[in-house]
């Protein structure tokens, strides 16, 4: 009985096969693919939607179109030039670029600060237009279902298989796209960029000048990586004129109005709120959160907000609002001056239920929820202290606290002098890690290079 479904999947298994194969539109050879080019773009749809729940669009209409304008021009001398592609600067700080399968590609203003004309923008978007044509997160997608034939069959057949085999594609998309394809995805990535921005009227020799300008990044960020003891955040792909008139006042590095980490401490300036992590963990601040991981990644603290009912207290809004069950003995506190409660019980965690320290604080009409986990699902170890300690800490900002988390640091254009230098530049800006060395990088002089008289010139001001 065995042997017969074995064989009957077999036989089932063939014509899947022969289906699954298309002409590469860029090799003009068969590829074995397990997506139609519609299955590629519903994907893509799908996938931008969590792309922007984790990345807010930059807030610059004028910038948005001009990338979009760039985009289309290479897109449309791509070997899928009938494919509707989709382009969007990110609010983010992040030296990247990336597209999803189906024609969405984003850029960071993070890395459009390094770039200095529009030929390198179009290098920039033509290596990511690239992936799109020779499909190759749908050629990767396809290979590990191959190797992974009988959890696809079986999602077929048993119940709930159906959002893991999701959970594996969102996976491997996600690797490719923040770890970069592999060696010989990235470089075929160059060459049609490459390809396409020549048909697009843009001199290829701009696609060298990316490489060099990201390599001194690259050296940089590895540099500043080590003294903040961290791992590095490189971009693994490719890698005076308009482009720079147009990236005039792009906002530069994080943005202070999303909150500020400073040390251990963290500051917001819209929430009016500060608070302090406990010492060494490793902060992040992310667009619906802020979280903290401990030095041995064995414990966490989240903080996030929901709006806040006045008609109830806090231990009310934890129950009835997040739906918590308590399990320990809670108690009612008051943080300089705020209304909070601070409880344990048990939350779900996306992989099971936990055992967690909750802790919620009423400000400014916002609940604030503090919820700190460990490794040990039911157990809060030694770390109930830091977790209590982090939530009084919570307070109002003081005024001068407040004006210095409201900052925004943007490029500036100047023209050069005879007595313009980046010694000079890096004594007046804001940047407090190695600022002549960043003032260097956004102008492609770094290590070393000397600006001359007349020259258009980036930094850095409030």
């Amino acid at each position: 009985m065995m042997k017969m479904r074995t064989l009957l999947l077999s036989l089932l298994l063939v014509p899947a096969l022969l289906g699954g194969c298309a002409t590469n539109p860029v090799t003009g050879k068969q590829d074995f693919v397990l997506m139609s080019q519609q299955d590629e773009i519903n994907l893509g749809k799908k996938l931008n939607q969590q792309v922007l729940q984790q990345y807010p669009v930059y807030n610059d209409v004028a910038l948005q179109d001009y990338v979009q304008y760039v985009g289309q021009k290479v897109a449309a001398k791509s070997d899928r030039p009938n494919l509707q592609y989709h382009f969007t600067v990110l609010d983010s700080d992040e030296v990247n670029a990336f597209a999803l399968p189906g024609g969405w590609i984003y850029i960071t203003r993070g890395i459009m600060a390094y770039l200095n004309s529009e030929a390198q923008l179009a290098a920039v978007l033509g290596h990511e237009i690239g992936h799109v044509a020779a499909r190759h997160a749908v050629r990767q997608y396809s290979a590990r279902q191959l190797t992974g034939l009988g959890a696809a069959l079986g999602a077929a057949f048993i119940p709930g298989l159906g959002q893991v085999a999701g959970q594996q594609v969102m996976g491997l998309l996600g690797t490719a796209m923040l770890r970069g394809y592999g060696r010989e995805q990235e470089l075929e990535a160059d060459r049609l960029g490459a390809k396409y921005m020549a048909r697009s009227g843009y001199d290829p020799e701009a696609m060298l000048d990316v490489l060099r300008t990201l390599k001194g990044q690259e050296a940089f960020e590895l540099k500043l990586a080590r003294a903040e003891h961290r791992q590095p955040h490189i971009y693994h792909g490719l890698f005076a004129n308009d482009y720079l008139r147009r990236i005039d006042g792009l906002t530069f590095g994080k943005d202070d109005r999303n909150g500020i980490i400073r040390g251990r401490d963290f500051y917001d300036g819209p929430l009016d709120f500060a608070m302090r992590f406990p010492a060494r963990w490793q902060i992040q601040n992310q667009p619906n959160r802020v979280l903290a991981v401990s030095p041995a990644r064995d414990a966490m603290l989240q903080l996030s907000t929901l709006p806040a009912d006045p008609r109830q207290t806090p231990a009310q809004f934890l129950t009835a609002k997040l739906g918590v069950k308590t399990i320990g003995r809670g108690r009612s506190l008051t943080i300089h001056g705020l209304h909070a409660y601070t409880t344990t019980a048990l939350i779900n965690t996306g992989s099971g239920r936990s055992l967690a320290r909750v802790t919620v604080i009423y400000h400014q009409r916002l609940a604030f929820i503090l919820a700190g986990i460990t490794k040990d699902s039911g157990s809060l170890g030694g770390y109930d202290n830091d977790f209590l300690d982090a939530a009084r800490s919570f307070r109002s900002l003081t005024s001068a606290e407040r004006a210095f988390a409201m900052r925004t640091d943007r490029l500036k254009l100047i023209r050069a002098d005879a007595g313009t230098s980046f010694k000079e530049l890096a004594a007046r800006t804001p940047l407090q890690k190695f600022p002549e060395d960043q003032i260097r990088l956004l102008n492609a002089m770094y290590p070393q290079g000397k600006i001359r008289p007349g020259e258009l010139i980036k930094t850095v001001e409030k």
